[in-house]
């Protein structure tokens, strides 16, 4: 699944000299608990061009899948959200009120979730959810998108219910329903190849890179695994904590990383690695983001000095690359190449 990433609007690690189609920028995501507020999302910023695939990536509870509620505006009532701009083509949707924000939902932006047979009720026909979601679309227009998506065959089974079909399946009309049938620009994809086996993974890629080329989709791609990022991103960030700890160029990431989780991410990777060989794991748990003072990782951190432990660090340019650390000018690590990653 290579791909040539410099075509893509800011692959290069540019900055866009028009308009982003999303725009995030120091966006914070607080829960009101019975222990008081817990933080799980602090001070991301990213852009996103119009056919551009941007990925986020770290470990479960990083924050990554309530960045993309929060961009939805789809977080539950005990969540507080802020943000000096969170933008979709030049709108504001933070101020937004809810009638807005529903035209926008799916017609705008489109969302895959992470589990497509928990995402459709069980008791309910398949061709019944449909039409909850396409109205009154023609049966033939509805044959039409189920054959974009390889799905043909399935319009003569749209009254089974949703255990009656694969997980592939099932993703697929998902990805049907977030990216085909009302045409958004912008797809969020939350983790949307977990739960399925690799040869199934690989066709809901190319599925999501195709529908990304003919529709110049922009993507924000969720997922904790390396090898699925290097196969589908243009540029990636990678979480930490809550916090966005370096984001760059898919190619600089893996070439060059800056940040010392994502030094001992890209150890971690098992294709590193040969058969009997014991791979290098991150040692130690993942810290809250609700973790201070001082920057979350050092715990585990084998670069960290007393500042880490006292001083959160800033965010630092260093090349293409916008690096969380104290030593991000002289971290660079050993890479891995792309190709390696995606085995």
């Amino acid at each position: 699944m290579d791909r040539t990433a410099d075509r893509r609007p800011g692959a290069s690690g540019a900055a866009m000299t028009t308009e982003p189609l999303l725009a995030v920028r120091d966006l914070d995501v607080v829960f009101d608990t019975a222990r008081g507020q817990v933080p799980a999302v602090r001070g991301v910023t990213f852009e996103l061009a119009a056919g551009e695939v941007f990925g986020l990536v770290g470990e479960s509870g990083s924050g990554k899948s309530t960045v993309l509620s929060a961009i939805m505006r789809l977080l539950p009532g005990v969540a507080v959200t802020n943000a000096s701009q969170l933008s979709f083509q030049g709108l504001d949707l933070m101020s937004m009120k809810p009638a807005q924000l529903r035209q926008i939902r799916g017609t705008g932006i489109g969302l895959v979730p992470q589990r497509p047979m928990t995402s459709l009720s069980p008791v309910t026909p398949l061709r019944k959810q449909l039409r909850w979601f396409l109205g009154d679309m023609p049966q033939s227009e509805i044959v039409d998108l189920l054959d974009q998506v390889g799905l043909r065959a399935v319009a003569e089974r749209l009254d089974g219910y949703p255990f009656e079909f694969s997980g592939g399946q099932l993703q697929r009309l998902l990805i049907m329903l977030a990216a085909l049938a009302r045409r958004p620009s912008l797809l969020l994809a939350d983790e949307p190849t977990t739960t399925l086996d690799a040869t199934v993974q690989a066709q809901v890629l190319r599925l999501i890179l195709d529908l990304r080329d003919r529709l110049g989709l922009g993507v924000v791609f969720v997922s904790h695994d390396l090898g699925v990022i290097a196969q589908v991103c243009d540029r990636v960030g990678v979480m930490y904590a809550g916090r966005l700890v370096e984001a760059a160029p898919i190619g600089e990431l893996f070439d060059n990383p800056r940040h010392p989780y994502t030094q001992a991410l890209l150890r971690a990777l098992p294709s590193r690695y040969k058969r009997g060989e014991r791979i290098k794991v991150i040692e130690g748990t993942a810290a809250g983001a609700n973790r201070l003072p001082g920057c979350a990782f050092a715990p585990r951190c084998p670069r960290a000095e007393s500042r880490c432990r006292e001083q959160e660090p800033e965010n630092r340019t260093v090349g293409g690359a916008l690096v969380r650390c104290h030593f991000a000018e002289d971290a660079a690590g050993v890479g891995v190449p792309r190709g390696e990653a995606a085995a």
